[in-house]
């Protein structure tokens, strides 16, 4: 199959483009990058088996989502192996930077272990919303990007020591397209990926029909059957536009309390299904089976060419705020590392797609805006 991802990413597009930027995530970080199967970015931090070893954590087919608890377990654990790798006092604190409810759980559930004192800032930029920081506890919640350094220096005011804290940062609409200010880029790119890829493979597409199935599924209202999951919103918006599936009697059974798995449906949609789908059928199906949480390989890729030319061509950009706090912070010592909910196909390249020129989300240059 055809990845359209590699496909719409002239490499000389990008060269061209990257000559205007030079700044970028791992320019903070290094390879301290944590995306969703947690196996840091850095070949020489401990890999996710070794730390659920050390952890004695139960075998598991998934890692834990940042809204676990053992995420944070894991979380620290690599934070405190990161420092010992990258030399540096012991730490003495740990402060997380997000934009969401599941990043605010992180923080939580960090200073519930008990290990070491844990802030937090969960931030947006709302305008139209008067300007404020409110603290609960140990995290506060603040209405523009800014209040950042006003977090911080409260922190220090609390004797919060930078060159012992690991800071721990969110990438996506948080370092990367802020929310409430290039956020929307992030999910421009991923409905491109998806439409980008689902003509790739099925060239009679009904663009129209796909692009309504996909923003219904998109909807909170989906999510005890999609999951949230980005995989099976594209595959079932494509087989539905393709007449394979009904939304229709699929809404009336997640309506009737009887929702069915993205399996079930798999299962049901095969006898309906047009020819030209029957190998990403059998893909998603094997893939769904093995415990993939991200079947659908080709729509990542696709994601991931959308998302960097949006970074290239500065419709996608990196916080100043978070970027210019974490340099100070770095320059007094403090552990910066990264962690995306992103799929690591949809942050780094496959072998075609470096062959092309493409690099790993955390080291595309981006502007600070």
């Amino acid at each position: 199959m055809r990845d359209a991802g590699c496909a719409s990413s002239p490499p000389r597009l990008l060269a061209s483009l990257l000559m205007d930027y030079t700044t970028t995530i791992a320019d903070l970080t290094g390879d301290a990058v944590l995306y969703r199967d947690l196996e840091p970015c850095d070949a020489a931090l401990p890999r996710l088996a070794t730390l659920r070893t050390a952890l004695r954590m139960p075998p598991a087919t998934m890692p834990p989502r940042k809204r676990d608890r053992d995420y944070a377990r894991l979380a620290l654990a690599l934070a405190l192996a990161a420092r010992r790798h990258y030399g540096g006092p012991p730490l003495t604190a740990l402060a997380v930077i997000g934009d969401t409810e599941n990043d605010r759980l992180l923080a939580t559930h960090l200073a519930a272990l008990g290990e070491l004192p844990t802030y937090g800032f969960i931030g947006e930029d709302r305008p139209v919303a008067a300007e404020s920081i409110a603290w609960q506890t140990n995290i506060a919640t603040a209405t523009r990007w800014h209040l950042i350094h006003a977090w911080a220096a409260t922190l220090e005011e609390r004797g919060v020591n930078w060159a012992s804290t690991a800071l721990l940062i969110d990438l996506d609409k948080t370092l990367l397209g802020p929310r409430g200010r290039s956020d929307g880029a992030i999910d421009d790119a991923r409905a491109e990926g998806a439409l980008v890829i689902a003509h790739t493979i099925y060239p009679q597409l009904d663009v129209p029909a796909f692009r309504r199935n996909y923003a219904e599924l998109c909807r909170q209202e989906w999510h005890g059957y999609t999951l949230d999951n980005q995989d099976y919103v594209v595959a079932t918006a494509l087989f539905a536009a393709a007449g394979a599936l009904d939304l229709v009697a699929l809404r009336r059974a997640i309506d009737a309390e009887r929702t069915p798995t993205f399996a079930e449906e798999l299962q049901a949609s095969a006898a309906q299904l047009p020819s030209g789908l029957l190998p990403l059928h059998q893909e998603l199906s094997s893939r769904v089976a093995d415990g993939d949480p991200t079947p659908f390989k080709a729509f990542r890729r696709a994601e991931l060419t959308a998302t960097l030319e949006r970074m290239a061509d500065g419709r996608l950009t990196l916080c100043s705020e978070i970027y210019h706090l974490g340099l100070r912070l770095k320059a007094q010592g403090t552990l910066c590392l990264a962690a995306s909910d992103k799929p690591t196909e949809s942050a780094i390249p496959s072998a075609e797609q470096q062959a092309l020129g493409m690099l790993p989300l955390h080291r595309m240059p981006a502007q600070v805006g």
